[in-house]
């Protein structure tokens, strides 16, 4: 099946040439093939490569200008050229020295062997620009599980290797209107019955909430990983507050989630911000008076946070 990317053509066409006089093979690979499939642009493409990255990124800001910079604990270049942001990755393999550590990532030597560590089925798809081939590699028929709303994990160990997968798998259900497949379902209980996310850093852990947040529908995937248990490892008794979609602002959100908890003075030093950070949500949240006058913003997020909690009043009304 051919998978024509629906923008960025100029783009992806300048990369796939330069990747083809170093010999290479150049793939678009996860989310951006998931929203291809689905009918979405997308801005964010992830470029996966044969060989080098290196080499790839240095030809580029040869032609284009700018700079890149290598990770090469993880075997990604990131370049700063004259047509834009671009990310590139070797094909790689990943090894969980122990559940929720972070993994070891070594080269690979196809592309079967980097689909293999992806998340779920829905991204291990990968498209190759090389060649205007457009020929779409779907392994784990993730092409079938976005036709039928389906968020799959490729192995049952999935989730302890990465229970910050439980979290992802929540956000795209509640995205994109899907449900997780039942033995994915029950793997994710395992890892949470068998306290897997515990073990994830503070950091980490509060990473997964503020993309939560940042989504389209973060309240509806907070129901979904308070109906899995799995919210009590961001914080205890942390609930679903539905007022959090009507605000737009992340200090806002958690404000509002703060003034719902019995203490939410801990949730917020939980979260390991810096001072300046806390403070504003402490004083969005009224767990903390400040004699200094708002700024602008700060009040229009204190007015979006009485909307919500007008808004649950009604609710309980």
């Amino acid at each position: 099946m051919k998978l024509e990317p629906p923008g960025q053509k100029a783009v992806i066409h300048e990369l796939a040439n330069e990747a083809e006089k170093l010999g290479l093979r150049l793939y678009a690979v996860g989310g951006c093939v998931r929203d291809w499939v689905i009918g979405r642009n997308s801005s964010d493409i992830d470029f996966l490569t044969s060989g080098s990255a290196e080499k790839l990124a240095a030809s580029l800001c040869r032609l284009y200008g700018g700079t890149w910079q290598a990770f090469e604990k993880f075997h990604t270049v990131r370049c700063f050229t004259g047509i834009g942001r671009i990310d590139l990755a070797r094909f790689r393999k990943e090894i969980y020295p122990s559940p929720a550590s972070l993994p070891q990532t070594l080269p690979a030597e196809t592309l079967e062997q980097d689909l293999r560590r992806r998340d779920f089925t829905v991204n291990a798809m990968a498209v190759e620009l090389t060649g205007g081939s457009f020929e779409l590699t779907d392994l784990y028929n993730g092409l079938d599980d976005i036709k039928a709303g389906i968020v799959r994990v490729l192995h049952k160990d999935s989730f302890f290797d990465d229970p910050t997968r439980i979290y992802r798998a929540a956000r795209f259900a509640a995205r994109f209107g899907w449900q997780l497949a039942p033995e994915t379902a029950a793997c994710a209980a395992g890892a949470i019955a068998a306290g897997i996310p515990a073990r994830l850093s503070r950091e980490r852990i509060r990473n997964e909430l503020f993309k939560i947040l940042s989504d389209s529908k973060p309240c509806m995937a907070m129901e979904i990983l308070n109906s899995m248990g799995a919210l009590d490892f961001i914080f205890p008794k942390l609930k679903p507050v539905p007022q959090i979609e009507k605000i737009s602002s992340r200090a806002a959100q958690l404000a509002v989630i703060a003034s719902n908890l019995d203490d939410g003075a801990a949730f917020i030093a939980s979260l390991r911000l810096s001072k300046k950070e806390s403070r504003e949500i402490f004083e969005l949240s009224g767990l903390s008076v400040s004699r200094r006058k708002h700024s602008r913003g700060l009040l229009q997020n204190k007015k979006d946070i009485n909307i919500g909690k007008e808004s649950q009043n009604e609710k309980e009304k």
